[in-house]
């Protein structure tokens, strides 16, 4: 990796303070940095609910099971994951996992990169929450949550109205989104209600960088 490279995205991830900022994006985004720059197979973040218990919100590939599979012993195609908080003294919001299909130990220099894009990116949230005057984590997880339901169920609907992989229909949604300056969640339930303000999701270009 190059460390022009990992400037850019401490930067990318520390905008936060855009206009209509979208955090399911925005942890989208890290795990795939993450993926990018740390050599692992796959990302994912999860987010700790109003009952303590931490729920799978971003992936860097539909790859990443659900926090209950991996305990269970459900998911056995990873050798190795390793688990990073996303705490800011003390307030824990989550964690930044990451898998690999090889067994052993991250290098020093790696597990460290790690904690640091989990920790700006923790201190990234919090600064969106204290910036928007009465919003709370809880909230924000609530938010996330049922932004996630609404993709997966758009993921299967652009899969069989466009006869597309599931990879690919979770990509056309995020080039739509940041092309119309939409949230991905919004962009989804649009997908979800068949609603015509979507029709261009088959005609979309490159996509415009939202950070």
């Amino acid at each position: 990796m190059s460390d022009r490279r990992v400037a850019q995205t401490f930067l990318e991830l520390a905008d936060t303070l855009v206009e209509r900022f979208d955090g399911i994006e925005f942890l989208h985004v890290l795990a795939e940095r993450c993926v990018e720059l740390l050599g692992v197979d796959s990302a994912g973040i999860l987010l700790t609910d109003d009952q303590g218990v931490l729920r799978l919100v971003a992936t860097s590939s539909d790859r990443v099971s659900s926090p209950e599979r991996l305990q269970s012993g459900e998911d056995s195609r990873w050798a190795a994951v390793d688990a990073f908080p996303m705490r800011l003294r003390t307030e824990d919001i989550g964690s930044l996992n990451l898998f690999r299909t090889s067994p052993g130990a991250l290098p020093p220099e790696t597990a460290t990169l790690a904690q640091s894009l989990a920790n700006v990116a923790t201190i990234s949230l919090l600064q969106v929450r204290t910036v928007r005057q009465g919003s709370v984590v809880a909230e924000q997880l609530r938010i996330a949550l049922h932004g996630r339901v609404a993709i997966e169920q758009a993921k299967g609907v652009l899969t069989e109205r466009l006869e597309i992989g599931v990879a690919d229909a979770f990509s056309l949604m995020r080039t739509y989104a940041r092309n119309t300056g939409q949230l991905l969640s919004d962009v989804a339930g649009q997908v979800n209600a068949r609603s015509p303000e979507v029709a261009g999701l088959t005609r979309v270009t490159k996509p415009r960088p939202r950070w």
